[in-house]
């Protein structure tokens, strides 16, 4: 039921029909699992990369964009819900809608190496950032908890660090080799801009089950989704 319902957009009560199950018993089973699979295999699939995983994503990276060690890049996406009765205002997003701020690290794999869900929509970017784990990381100095050479990608919400690049800001003036920055910079940031988008169809689910569990879960299937065809196009010897 809790698979068919990851799968599909019924509603619960279409949901509880189907499997003969009334809304009010099939509402907290679905959820119940949801919770589990969130909970259980999150640190499984969303894994920060490892110092040798480091060393081949930026190499990766490299041969891509020509912009040497980068660990991959990172984005916000507002997932819809229902604003709470209390403290309202703080959930608007500055698209107008109550939402929850969402920061996401993906490789050059699409693969989803970080998830932070735990501000409202008002929260500004750099601020989620700030607060999270992995500002604290940045902050360090270290993506790969020896050296201080990798670093993130990111757009211009975020603020400029030794582990966070962004780029130039276009005041009118940029040099020749700047602007050429900010377009290799912005074709090869794409990745998390690509993998972010590939998300909104789970989330009109998030906002009508109130549960980020789902957006999870779903995270979660979009690395099993990758980890698959990548190992796909691996040959065999």
């Amino acid at each position: 039921m809790a698979v068919w319902a990851l799968a599909n957009q019924e509603t619960f009560r279409e949901i509880g029909n189907l499997f003969r199950m009334n809304r009010g018993n099939s509402h907290p089973h679905i959820f119940e699992i949801l919770k589990v699979i969130a909970t259980t295999l999150k640190s499984t699939y969303i894994t920060w990369p490892t110092a040798s995983d480091c060393q081949r994503i930026a190499s990766e990276f490299k041969s891509v964009s020509s912009i040497p060690n980068v660990d991959g890049c990172i984005d916000g996406t507002h997932i819809p819900i229902r604003a709470p009765g209390a403290d309202r205002d703080s959930y608007i997003s500055r698209k107008g809608y109550p939402s929850i701020n969402v920061l996401a690290v993906c490789d050059n794999a699409k693969r989803f190496t970080y998830f932070y869900a735990d501000r409202a929509g008002s929260v500004h970017d750099a601020r989620v950032l700030r607060v999270s784990s992995l500002g604290r990381m940045l902050e360090n100095g270290s993506l790969d908890g020896q050296s201080q050479k990798f670093h993130l990608l990111g757009d211009s919400a975020y603020p400029l660090l030794p582990t966070l690049l962004v780029p130039y800001l276009d005041n009118g003036h940029l040099t020749a080799s700047q602007t050429q920055f900010n377009r290799i910079h912005s074709s090869t940031r794409s990745f998390i801009e690509r993998q972010t988008r590939h998300t909104k169809p789970c989330q009109h689910r998030s906002k009508q089950t109130q549960s980020l569990n789902y957006y999870c879960v779903y995270v979660i299937h979009m690395n099993l989704v990758h980890a698959s065809i990548h190992c796909s196009m691996v040959p065999v010897l």
